[in-house]
């Protein structure tokens, strides 16, 4: 049985410690990578998850069951991420969801590749107010910003984001990316703004500047 095979099934019923097993006896064998295990393990797996506007019969409790099994695993991996990771940079990078915003577990992943590409990174993660962003830039001198959207109904505060950021601290780089961006992924055309939902997305839009 393939690993995502596995693990989702064990997922599905909830069995946090097989969950755990399973990928650290992978990561241990080197049969799988960070990205690998991202991509092709813990994303796939959260795409079955589903919310009370797309399914009458979701359960919210098993969601956060569920929510809290992918964050198990991930804070698990994070010494492989530190392995994986390519010579530090000298430049610094926030991950942060808008106001609102409750999901964070992408967000999260996403601050494991930005890390892997050499960035010193902090996780500022879920429901970021836009009046402290001044304050969050100016202390921790930062180059890169990336907004993490889950809730499409939030896009129009990464928006609010992005233009406060852009008048403020032109020189940043911003990259976006989450669910939230499918349904719009032009919405960011006329700014200096990257999405990006892959692994791969993000080396080739940070492979430049680190």
């Amino acid at each position: 049985m393939h690993l995502y095979e596995a693990f989702y099934d064990a997922f599905e019923k909830l069995e946090q410690e097989k969950c755990i097993e399973l990928v650290n006896d992978a990561l241990k064998s080197q049969s799988i990578n960070i990205e690998d295990l991202y991509e092709n393990v813990l994303r796939m797996s959260m795409s079955h998850l589903t919310d009370v506007e797309s399914d009458v019969n979701h359960k919210i409790w098993k969601e956060h069951i569920q929510s809290g099994i992918i964050r198990s695993v991930i804070e698990m991996a994070y010494p492989y991420v530190l392995k994986q990771r390519n010579k530090i940079a000298s430049k610094r990078a926030a991950v942060i969801c808008p106001d609102g915003e409750q999901h964070e577990l992408g967000a999260r992943m996403v601050s494991d590749y930005i890390r892997m590409m050499g960035f010193e990174t902090f996780f500022v993660g879920r429901d970021t107010p836009r009046k402290e962003l001044f304050d969050l830039i100016d202390s921790l001198k930062l180059d890169l910003i990336a907004i993490s959207v889950t809730n499409y109904y939030n896009l129009s505060k990464a928006v609010q984001m992005v233009s406060f950021i852009e008048s403020n601290f032109p020189s940043i780089k911003l990259i976006v990316g989450g669910k939230g961006f499918e349904m719009n992924p032009n919405l960011f055309d006329q700014n200096k703004v990257e999405v990006t939902h892959t692994y791969e997305d993000i080396k080739r839009v940070l492979g430049n500047i680190v």
